[in-house]
């Protein structure tokens, strides 16, 4: 019934919206560990990209987008680790998505939402994005938004590769031009971050495989804020984030020659 009614809701916005593409409302929103974004003040008045990626649990493209890991990708290279020039944000545009469905458990789902993902993920009930405009040919829509004017410029829903992702950008008239070369996803795999356990309450272990020398580790919340860090050279490395509030973070280890990524889960 929730599918139904939905899908209902969704075609009768796709036929009374008059375009797809216009200024983007200002909006502030809270991720799911709590972090407050807004829209103008943390992205585009920063002079970033933003890339609002409105879709739901139980949509199929949205699963099929979701797995090419274009978005995350472009997360990975361009937003606050690699060479921060975007923001990405994940919105559920279904208000009534539990927790369980955003992590593949519950009735209305296709997959795990969360795993793989460290960009931030938004879930509100009710909805305070107007989906006439954020979403109005349905689910999923990508608007990606011009920082000089705020103009959501394009929508890359059907594009399921970071190349592809990159190369619409650059081709529409964002005053930013993204390195095609995209050095930040190529070098992840050039090594191995393997973290446990994870979810944790406060220690972690780090196994790092493929790193040669010193390597700097960095963990970061959901808004790119980095929230501890050290240099080691040992190949396993236990490190304390008791201090940490629970929520998602995201951790780095990197030096000149490689670099991995990976998300952790602090439990209270």
């Amino acid at each position: 019934m929730k599918k139904l009614l939905l899908i209902a809701a969704t075609a009768f916005m796709t036929f009374g919206a008059s375009a797809q593409y216009g200024t983007a409302p200002d909006f502030s929103v809270s991720d799911l560990d709590g972090n407050q974004i807004n829209l103008y003040a943390d992205i585009l008045d920063q002079g970033l990209i933003a890339v609002v990626d409105v879709s739901a649990t139980w949509c199929g493209p949205c699963w099929n987008l979701h797995q090419s890991h274009a978005l995350e990708d472009l997360h990975q290279a361009y937003g606050p680790n690699g060479t921060n020039q975007l923001r990405v944000i994940f919105y559920e545009g279904d208000a009534s998505t539990t927790q369980a469905d955003l992590e593949g458990t519950g009735p209305s789902t296709i997959g795990n939402w969360l795993e793989g993902v460290t960009y931030p993920i938004i879930n509100e009930a009710p909805l305070t994005l107007d989906l006439s405009i954020w979403a109005p040919l349905g689910f999923p829509t990508v608007n990606v938004i011009r920082p000089s004017d705020y103009e959501i410029v394009l929508d890359t829903y059907a594009i399921y590769s970071v190349d592809g992702q990159v190369d619409a950008i650059n081709n529409a008239d964002l005053g930013i031009t993204l390195d095609p070369a995209l050095s930040v996803v190529e070098n992840q795999t050039a090594a191995s971050l393997n973290v446990y356990p994870n979810p944790s309450r406060d220690h972690v272990n780090l196994q790092l495989d493929g790193f040669d020398g010193t390597v700097q580790i960095e963990v970061y919340d959901m808004l790119g804020n980095i929230v501890f860090q050290m240099n080691t050279s040992n190949k396993m490395e236990l490190i304390n984030l008791a201090e940490l509030s629970a929520g998602n973070y995201m951790i780095r280890v990197y030096n000149d020659a490689t670099e991995s990524t990976s998300r952790i889960v602090l439990m209270d």
